[in-house]
């Protein structure tokens, strides 16, 4: 799986392109969600699964935590929809398993097994 980290993508003073601004909003977010020290990668969309919660969302991305230090990945929504078919989006606050096969995102939502096998005894 090889991801490009976000870089600061403005010059001083230059105006910034609307898919500039949605990625700098998804940064942000990493940024007050996870610290200062947050890494940030967008996702290799030919290849790669990411495991995680989802921490947020704009316009344009979902945002993922994954593993337990404070890196994220950030998901392009238009990539989970498929023609003629419903799709939700995954949701802020619970843990999904994303991966991408012929440029498209199928999100699976990871359930948590020791509350589901509590449940079941």
């Amino acid at each position: 799986m090889q991801a490009q980290p976000i870089s600061e993508m403005s010059a001083k003073g230059a105006a910034l392109e609307p898919w500039q601004q949605a990625l700098s909003d998804a940064r942000r977010i990493v940024k007050s969600v996870l610290g200062a020290a947050a890494s940030t990668i967008v996702a290799e969309r030919h290849s790669g699964i990411y495991r995680g919660a989802i921490i947020g969302q704009t316009r344009d991305y979902i945002i993922q935590q994954i593993g337990k230090q404070p890196n994220a990945v950030i998901h392009l929504k238009d990539l989970f929809r498929t023609p003629g078919r419903e799709f939700s989006l995954p949701e802020v606050g619970r843990a999904f398993s994303i991966h991408y096969a012929r440029s498209r995102a199928v999100a699976r939502q990871i359930r948590e097994r020791l509350r589901e096998e509590e449940r079941s005894r």
